[in-house]
């Protein structure tokens, strides 16, 4: 049941969130691709973990919610700062990077 319920609306936060950050900022632009491939993945990574935990899936909606909610704010703090965006990105794209090598990293025993 969670698989589309989450992955769905992670993928939109996040490319929204990365729509909203570095939009503003032509040089930025690139790093969407950052934001689109973390949803893809996190969001097929965190719709397996509500298979077994369902009550994340209430709280990948209220995550969801908030984005949509402070979708303004969000923009407005994109548009002023150039930095920020860049750092948040690496720091995603920092994460994805590490989640994909330890999920894929077979036992070295």
């Amino acid at each position: 049941m969670p698989g589309i319920a989450v992955h769905g609306p992670l993928m939109m936060a996040f490319a929204f969130t990365g729509f909203a950050l570095c939009w503003p900022h032509p040089a930025l632009r690139w790093l969407l691709i950052v934001w689109a491939v973390a949803g893809l993945y996190f969001g097929r990574d965190i719709a397996i973990y509500c298979h077994y935990a369902p009550i994340l899936t209430l709280i990948v909606w209220a995550v969801c919610a908030v984005v949509l909610v402070k979708a303004q704010s969000i923009a407005r703090f994109g548009a002023a700062h150039g930095v920020v965006p860049v750092v948040l990105s690496g720091a995603v794209a920092a994460v994805l990077v590490f989640v994909a090598w330890r999920r894929t990293r077979g036992d070295e025993d």
